[in-house]
């Protein structure tokens, strides 16, 4: 059975001031509803339903209950007592998770497009315990005065504005369900867990893809941009 466990417990502390004073994160408006909004509605387009989404939230959790408890009828909503970390905030859903389900942990603050039905084939077919997915990001650079060095100094050419192609996490991960079901009660990050898994033998694996994504928690202004038309 296919999970999603998405991860809104965090006090969001690099949109203060003053955005998350007064609300968690995930729960900022966009120009079309809340951003968890936006991340359920594209685990929907992926073919699944309320019935498998799990959000883990603590900060302000009152004020999560009493805004979307009743109106997503079918998600399961987990309150953290303690503030765990990316992998360790899973230690709250590992009772209603098995271990042969296929986990997807979301970060509560990313919006993207990235197919998670290729995701999930990638994820089986390399037999993987651990799929950590990513996409191409381009970044080009702000000078057109670019050299082409030779490996001893030589002088190669001009590059114009050149485009580099990095695979970068956007913060979302396929896993067995056994994996979160043996976590201990503790202060773990996502990727210190992910290092542990891979000195143990585990397979660990990437799913590169071509999409869009945005983290909205990152830099304000990235937050701010999504607000314009």
């Amino acid at each position: 059975m296919i999970r999603i466990v998405i991860l809104t417990a965090g006090l969001g502390e690099r949109l203060r001031p003053p955005l998350t004073y007064f609300v968690p994160k995930p729960y900022l408006p966009l120009r079309s509803g809340l951003i968890i909004e936006r991340i359920i509605n594209w685990v929907r387009s992926q073919g699944l339903d309320y019935d498998d989404i799990i959000i883990v939230t603590a900060y302000m959790a009152d004020r999560v209950l009493s805004l979307l408890k009743d109106t997503l009828i079918g998600v399961k909503f987990v309150v953290a007592d303690q503030l765990l970390g990316t992998a360790g905030q899973l230690w709250y859903v590992r009772d209603l998770v098995d271990d042969n389900d296929d986990v997807v942990v979301i970060n509560g603050d990313v919006i993207t497009s990235v197919s998670l039905a290729k995701a999930f084939e990638y994820h089986r077919s390399s037999n993987a315990d651990v799929t950590i997915i990513s996409i191409r990001y381009k970044i080009t650079a702000r000078y057109g005065g670019v050299l082409d060095v030779g490996p001893g100094g030589e002088f190669r050419g001009w590059l114009e504005k050149p485009t580099i192609t990095l695979p970068i996490v956007v913060g979302m991960y396929v896993m067995k369900g056994s994996l979160i079901r043996r976590l201990n009660k503790e202060r773990l990050d996502m990727n210190k867990y992910i290092e542990n898994l891979q000195k143990m033998g585990l397979r660990i694996m990437v799913f590169l893809s071509d999409g869009d994504y945005v983290d909205l928690g990152g830099v304000p202004q990235d937050y701010l941009n999504s607000l314009v038309p």
